[in-house]
């Protein structure tokens, strides 16, 4: 008994070879893709460069990326409590490819968002900001590993001055 008990033991502490399953290289899963949105600001000289956001996602299914903050608003008040609400500002991407024969079909929208500087009028409420917004709703195909221009856009009520580039690249 002693004997079947320690060879028990032993079999369990031996370090037994690594088995790993790996995906064959040729899978028919969905392709991966890499989505790469680079969002130039005409209006500021200083970011001629453009911001970029990168998201890894497969054909088919719905990526979605956010930068920013989470504002609170002062909405009411009872008993002494301020109620608030919150807003989402900053960059919000999402966005589903899909294959087209030798293009990608780019399907999702660009919000971009943020807080407006209060009037400088004495009336200027700052309990009630103003959210500037610019959004673009996609439905566009690009080549694959080109970069293309997907929207150009003037804020009429800033003037500002936006193009949106979109560059898909297989990853798989």
């Amino acid at each position: 008994m002693r004997t079947s008990v320690g060879l028990a033991v032993a079999a369990l502490l031996l370090p037994l070879p690594a088995i790993y399953a790996q995906e064959p290289p040729n899978s028919t899963g969905p392709a991966l893709y890499k989505v790469e949105f680079t969002i130039h600001d005409g209006s500021d000289p200083a970011a001629k460069a453009g911001r970029h956001y990168t998201l890894l996602t497969d054909a088919g299914q719905k990526a979605v990326l956010k930068v920013g903050s989470r504002v609170p608003i002062p909405t009411g008040s009872s008993g002494g409590t301020v109620n608030y609400t919150y807003i989402d500002v900053g960059v919000n991407i999402v966005c589903v490819l899909r294959e087209a024969g030798n293009r990608i079909m780019i399907d999702g929208n660009v919000d971009l968002s943020g807080i407006r500087q209060p009037d400088t009028t004495p009336m200027a409420n700052l309990a009630n900001p103003t959210v500037g917004q610019t959004r673009l709703e996609l439905n566009t195909a690009v080549v694959p590993g080109r970069p293309t221009v997907v929207a150009a856009i003037e804020d009429p009520a800033t003037m500002r001055q936006f193009q949106v580039e979109a560059t898909v690249t297989k990853a798989n």
